[in-house]
């Protein structure tokens, strides 16, 4: 089959290509790198033509610190773009990337640009599955480093149930080449807390930085204290555990 990839240059759209591929698909990588571009719309339908299946992976990370208002336009302009690109090229089914609780929670400002997509996929005319994913493995160091300051960083109490992303781009390439399913929750094995994740993580790479365990100075509010951010009992279920990722990435054999 051929499908098409929009972001696949990006930390989920990459292993996503390489999924497909080892699958022995025929993958056309949208990206800005390669004359794609959902901004302006330009190269995307011919990036998207005679592609049966398109997987929209692109955006800013999970932890972008632009506004809600600036990411729900970028969004919801980039979907239309893709969407009609698709829909003019022949594809049969839309996959979009989300994330759990997009639903629940007015912040962090990510969650705001991603209903906004997913509102405007659901009008493309043709099918859509929406894949709402849990934060990965890498989420405690991710708002570390970005609420870091000097020898100090803020991290929020949050509970979340973290996936790898090798596992999220599996599960993207199964829905991809299969029939569209309307919406789809994926999450990891486990649920664990973002503090001792990040501090764990930064222990692994021997990165000294003392945590503060609060909301304040956090793209989060106590809005998503509790379950929130978890996934419902229909989730897919992923394999990699927190632990053995990171005895993987960073504890040397």
């Amino acid at each position: 089959m051929r499908v098409a990839v929009v972001g696949g240059t990006g930390r989920v759209g990459r292993p996503l290509v390489e999924a497909l591929r080892r699958g022995g698909h025929d993958v056309v990588v949208a990206a800005r790198s390669t004359g794609a571009d959902v901004v302006t719309g330009r190269g995307l339908d011919g990036a998207l033509r005679g592609c049966a299946a398109v997987v929209d992976a692109s955006g800013p990370s999970w932890l972008s610190t632009r506004r809600a208002r600036d990411l729900e336009g970028f969004f919801a302009a980039a979907a239309d773009r893709v969407g009609d690109a698709a829909a003019r090229g022949g594809a049969r089914h839309l996959v979009v990337l989300s994330a759990v609780g997009v639903d629940r929670l007015s912040g962090p400002p990510l969650l705001a640009g991603k209903r906004a997509q997913e509102e405007r996929a659901r009008r493309a005319p043709l099918r859509t599955t929406v894949v709402r994913a849990t934060p990965p493995h890498e989420a405690g160091a991710d708002v570390a480093a970005l609420t870091r300051e000097g020898d100090g960083a803020v991290v929020p109490p949050l509970l979340v149930q973290p996936l790898a992303v090798a596992d999220l781009a599996a599960e993207l390439a199964r829905v991809a080449v299969g029939p569209p399913r309307g919406l789809l929750e994926v999450a990891g094995p486990r649920t664990e807390d973002l503090v001792d994740m990040a501090r764990r993580t930064l222990s692994a790479r021997r990165e000294p930085l003392e945590l503060r365990a609060s909301w304040r100075g956090t793209p989060f509010g106590v809005e998503a204290a509790g379950e929130v951010l978890l996934p419902g009992p229909g989730a897919v279920l992923t394999p990699t555990t927190f632990d053995s990722w990171l005895l993987d990435a960073w504890v040397p054999a």
